[in-house]
């Protein structure tokens, strides 16, 4: 009792922070969960990563090397296999090839996706929503191979880089659109209305406001989509006949039926330096790519 005469409580202690408060057996029981989840992480890296470090391994073996010392490293680290493996199967053209053709469809796909993913997530027009359901439906729905090469045999356009980045326009827009209306969802609505009130139209506040917070939703469409474009094999197959023309799938294969029964190690480059733009474009947009896949779940 104080000398107010009110009776003074004690002070309440302070509640322990982290594990400490929690009993000994719920705190073995976390450990072992947070044990196994990295031992698992660890095991599945590896799993993936060991087939991509055999295959470099491979690519600098010799012929004899790669019967004698199958999951060794290289004894003798044999450059010329990759010299080899850039002339024979004329890399050059299809890396350029590949290049032009997963670029366009990229820059294509982003432009086009963002301005549907921006109009179905924050414009209240009638109609959107069934509009939208629809890009999704199509999301699974095959590819009408015959009609679109009739098409394009009308228009000119087989045998052109034009001709194989449309098609591949079409087939990745819906996926882009998904993945950019989740990411415009979680940006307050507030950002907009005040560029409305500073005077902008719509379009101008897409430009001015949301493009330049969208980088995550960015990058994650354009790992995707140039993921999807670099590994075309089948439009192609059917679309493209000139060697000059050829994307790299293509020339991979061409080289694969002419030297892969006797070649393997220069197989094995071709692979190698097919896989390292997908490489690079992953590690420099991973942080951003992570983001905007988990953008649309953090929305509350």
């Amino acid at each position: 009792m104080n000398r107010s005469g009110v009776v003074s409580q004690s002070a309440t202690p302070a509640r322990p922070t982290g594990m400490a408060h929690l009993s000994a057996s719920t705190r073995i029981e976390r450990l072992l969960v947070m044990l196994f989840s990295q031992v698992a992480l660890i095991f599945f890296t590896l799993l993936i990563l060991y087939p991509v470090l055999w295959m470099v391994f491979a690519s600098f073996k010799t012929k004899g090397e790669l019967v004698s010392n199958v999951w060794g490293f290289p004894e003798s680290w044999q450059w010329q296999n990759y010299v080899t493996a850039w002339q024979t199967a004329r890399l050059d053209y299809a890396l350029a090839n590949s290049l032009i053709t997963s670029l366009g469809t990229v820059i294509l796909i982003v432009i086009l996706g963002s301005l549907a993913g921006f109009a179905f997530a924050k414009l209240r027009v009638p109609g959107l929503n069934a509009i939208f359901i629809t890009f999704i439906f199509t999301m699974q729905a095959p590819a009408p191979v015959i009609p679109l090469y009739v098409l394009l045999v009308r228009l000119g356009m087989t045998n052109s880089r034009i001709g194989l980045i449309l098609p591949m326009v079409a087939g990745g827009l819906p996926l882009a659109i998904f993945v950019f209306r989740a990411f415009f969802q979680s940006i307050p609505s507030e950002l907009l209305d005040a560029a409305r009130v500073d005077g902008c139209t719509d379009f101008w506040a897409f430009v001015r406001v949301v493009l330049p917070i969208s980088g995550p939703a960015i990058a994650t469409v354009a790992i995707l989509q140039f993921v999807g474009a670099w590994n075309e094999y089948f439009l192609a197959l059917v679309l493209i006949r000139s060697d000059e023309m050829r994307t790299i799938p293509l020339a991979i294969q061409v080289f694969f039926y002419a030297w892969g029964r006797s070649e393997w190690e220069q197989v094995f480059a071709a692979l190698v330096i097919a896989s390292l733009p997908i490489i690079v474009l992953y590690v420099i947009l991973q942080r951003q790519f992570i983001q905007g896949l988990t953008a649309g779940s953090l929305k509350g």
